[in-house]
């Protein structure tokens, strides 16, 4: 090609290149500009992997109030709060899942109810609002954007509960692990434009003022969260997966420390709350054995498994040495963990089964409950950063038989009873008192508590706790746990009493009695548990629950 055509092109190649670069530097120069101006990209650009960057508030304006929005309805409790906040107002939001929303109940019997009535009750110059955030199947990485979106409404506290639901979706980035790196950096690096964030803003701006929701014109199922246990096939997709609970763990690590700085920077003072799980009365949902396991070590395993669970009811000793056995070739398959943890503990050997019991929760291919990893990480995260963490758990396996929860504290597998919700809320008053979040908080007297929990529980009705019960079967149902009735059944005294309040619990008296019945003739020194949890209920508000257990088990009218 002669020199002069050569020239020729790159002169017009040149030329369009600098037509491009003109046409470009308005918005160049504005993209700087917003940067220098500390506009920030806004939460889409600060988590891609999540899966769920759309800028959808949970909150929408309706006149002089905020009401959560219509479209979140399904995954969150109705709530709404005056868009003028009083001189006189003291607002908490409260986040986590479905436990924090209130299940198998409503926000009702929730702790962040109870510590609002509690507030109230002791402080009478301000006005307290406890606002649930708690939403059903929710994992971290969802809450964190909506802990920024409150910031705007005057937050005087922000309470987050969190760490049941990190293992529900699945979690390998289906948005983005499809994409090549040319994309992924396309799309990375348009989402974290300043120009993109202010346009958004605009044209939510502009849909809110017209009564538009930001929702109406999408699928909502692309929106929300559609669980793995969800689709018939879900359960079976769940497997031993080292690398993905490593990318889970740090998402969850990610999650809370995006909160604290979100926290931090709007200077509003953070609680965390480590809430704890069911393990006594709960078999893992899933076993598998460990990787590399031969076939003809798991022959033998499976023959001393047999010979375990064939002795376990008569010859529990000679059941749990066979099981020990087991466990020397393979210590990873869960349900293994959780009959020796169970034998362990129906010879008193509290601590050796409360360890086992963990490690089968733990060891849970099907994970349900927060795992101690992630236990471990909440801890970390809030000692850490000087973020106040409430105990729950410990709190109420303080307070459970031989202090391993079960069914006498939760109704499920990480659901509180309606009195472990409240002992979560008068920590978590306790503790606003001790670190002094709200100043010259007074003690409620165990009569006002008493009195204030009884009229809110009769404001409920009996319709209340037969729904409760309604949503646990549902729940069993989802998490496929037909698989597991044998295990779930008691076998001993004690088993047979903590499955009679867990009826009790739910407004199924019928069943509650003949359960604490049983107890009661396998091991009459139950009694005096029976009575203490006959305290407990009127303590909780339930005078009428407490008389009628009386009444079934009064010495004047044994079982």
């Amino acid at each position: 090609m002669k020199p002069a055509l050569v020239a020729k092109r790159s002169r017009k190649i040149l030329a369009r290149l600098a037509a491009v670069l003109v046409g470009l530097s308005p918005f160049v120069l504005l993209e700087a500009g917003l940067r220098l101006s500390g506009v920030s990209a806004g939460d889409s650009a600060s988590d891609p992997l999540s899966g769920f960057n759309r800028n959808i508030p949970l909150f929408e304006r309706q006149g002089a109030v905020y009401r959560t929005a219509k479209s979140r309805e399904p995954y969150f409790a109705m709530q709404e709060f005056s868009v003028n906040k009083p001189t006189n107002a003291f607002r908490i939001f409260c986040f986590g899942g479905s436990t924090v929303h209130g299940h198998p109940y409503q926000s009702e019997t929730s702790f962040p109810k109870w510590l609002e009535l509690e507030l109230n009750a002791i402080n009478s110059n301000r006005t307290y609002q406890a606002i649930n955030c708690g939403a059903i199947s929710y994992a971290s990485y969802r809450l964190a954007p909506l802990v920024k979106e409150v910031i705007d409404y005057a937050p005087d506290l922000i309470v987050v509960a969190t760490g049941e639901n990190e293992f529900l979706e699945d979690r390998t980035y289906q948005s983005i692990k499809g994409r090549s790196k040319l994309l992924g950096w396309a799309e990375d690096t348009l989402q974290s434009l300043r120009i993109v964030a202010v346009a958004r803003g605009w044209v939510h701006h502009w849909k809110s003022n017209r009564g538009i929701s930001s929702e109406s014109r999408e699928n909502p199922a692309k929106q929300e969260i559609r669980t793995r246990l969800d689709t018939p096939a879900g359960y079976a997709s769940y497997h031993r997966d080292s690398e993905w609970h490593e990318r889970v763990a740090a998402q969850f690590e990610g999650s809370l420390r995006q909160m604290v700085s979100t926290c931090h920077r709007a200077r509003v003072p953070l609680l965390f709350v480590a809430l704890g799980s069911n393990l006594r009365d709960c078999p893992p949902y899933k076993s598998e054995h460990r990787n590399g396991l031969s076939s003809e070590d798991e022959q033998r395993w499976q023959k001393l498994y047999d010979e375990a669970g064939a002795a376990e009811n008569r010859r529990p000793a000679e059941a749990l040495a066979a099981y020990k056995k087991a466990e020397q070739i393979d210590a990873e398959y869960a349900l293994l963990l959780f009959r020796i943890a169970r034998l362990l503990d129906q010879q008193g050997e509290t601590q050796a089964a409360l360890d086992y019991y963990c490690r089968a929760r733990d060891e849970d291919i099907c994970p349900l409950r927060i795992t101690s990893r992630h236990e471990e990480i909440l801890e970390g995260v809030a000692k850490e950063t000087n973020t106040p963490l409430l105990d729950a758990a410990k709190i109420i396996a303080d307070n459970s038989m031989d202090r391993i929860p079960g069914k006498d504290w939760y109704v499920d597998h990480v659901h509180p009873t309606i009195g472990g919700h409240q002992i979560i809320a008068r920590g978590l008053a306790a503790q606003i008192r001790d670190i002094r979040i709200v100043a010259e908080l007074a003690k409620w007297t165990d009569a006002e508590r008493q009195n204030c929990y009884g009229a809110q529980i009769e404001r409920l009705g009996t319709r209340y706790w037969a729904e409760g019960l309604h949503r646990v079967q549902w729940l069993e149902s989802w998490a496929r746990r037909e698989r597991l009735w044998g295990e779930m059944k008691p076998r001993d005294a004690k088993a047979f009493l903590r499955a009679g309040i867990c009826h009790l619990e739910l407004g199924d008296e019928e069943s509650a009695r003949n359960e604490i019945k049983e107890a009661l003739k396998r091991d009459s020194g139950l009694e005096s548990e029976v009575h203490r949890y006959a305290e407990l209920l009127v303590a909780e508000g339930r005078m009428r629950a407490s008389e009628h257990l009386i009444a079934w088990f009064s010495k004047g009218n044994p079982p």
